[in-house]
């Protein structure tokens, strides 16, 4: 299964945001140059690892750090190579270490009856109490929603609206915004993106009213069926509370996601080398 980050679309995506894109033998490779430090390439989720293409990278450009980000088949068999190639194990991440994927090939009533019961009871009473999902092509009005209602209070000064339009715009037909409403207002959206088989829980937020009416739980349930119709195979949450990385600010929506059942996955972390070049 192709992860998101090895998607010609997630390429996209870096390069109008100011990423310079390397393909070499299958995988996608991304550089960023720092001013007067040179160049930082990250490797994400790639399915081999060809440390000849690395250190081609390394020559063709002024590295300083190279970070991988590896996925999960290979990993076994590459990790005592990372570490001969004196690769350190990251302390930070810019990919979610643990995740929790959720069988799309299951029966409408299993994913149903994998859920907490409190998440069931939830997802009746939203309906119940009127709150209406939709799909919105308008990005803007998303990223402006997601912007008021989750980013503001934790990032007052930075913004990634930006991002979130221009990762939309990448994906174009494999990706997708649900919008909850209560008496035609927005009271909870949520961007979801897709590779051939997988679909990604990627950007969410809500307001006041869409916690109290339930909303976030309803609108979930509903890209879950969403996936489910497109036939893709997995639903990916793209992220939850990991403890050997701990972010406490992640515990709360952990709890809500696990609410959904679904397996957990943890990937290896991060590996950094800075400034030396492999040696094969």
């Amino acid at each position: 299964m192709k992860d998101l980050r090895q998607t010609s679309e997630w390429a996209s995506y870096l390069k109008s945001i100011g990423w310079k894109v390397e393909k070499i033998n299958g995988n996608y490779y991304f550089l960023k140059r720092i001013p007067l430090l040179g160049y930082l390439l990250k490797v994400q989720r790639p399915k081999k690892l060809i440390l000849k293409d690395i250190k081609y990278l390394q020559n063709k450009y002024k590295i300083y750090q190279t970070t991988i980000e590896p996925d999960l088949p290979f990993f076994s068999s590459s990790h005592n190579l990372l570490l001969k190639n004196n690769f350190k194990k990251g302390k930070s991440f810019s990919l979610p270490t643990k995740t929790i994927q959720i069988d799309l090939t299951k029966s409408e009533k299993n994913l149903l009856l994998d859920m907490s019961s409190k998440t069931r009871y939830n997802i009746n009473l939203s309906k119940k109490k009127g709150v209406e999902i939709t799909h919105s092509k308008n990005i803007n009005e998303f990223a402006k929603f997601w912007r008021e209602n989750f980013e503001r209070k934790r990032f007052p000064f930075l913004s990634q609206k930006k991002s979130i339009i221009a990762i939309y715009d990448a994906f174009g037909n494999k990706s997708d915004s649900l919008i909850a409403k209560k008496n035609k207002k927005i009271i909870a959206g949520l961007l979801l993106l897709s590779t051939n088989n997988t679909i990604y829980y990627m950007y969410a937020a809500s307001n006041s009213l869409g916690r109290k009416l339930f909303a976030p739980t309803l609108l979930t349930w509903q890209a879950i069926l969403l996936g489910k119709k497109c036939k893709h195979k997995v639903f990916d949450f793209d992220g939850i509370y990991d403890e050997r990385f701990p972010l406490n600010s992640w515990k709360g929506f952990t709890k809500f996601k696990k609410g959904f059942g679904g397996n957990e996955v943890e990937y290896p972390g991060s590996f950094k080398k800075t400034n030396s070049i492999i040696k094969l």
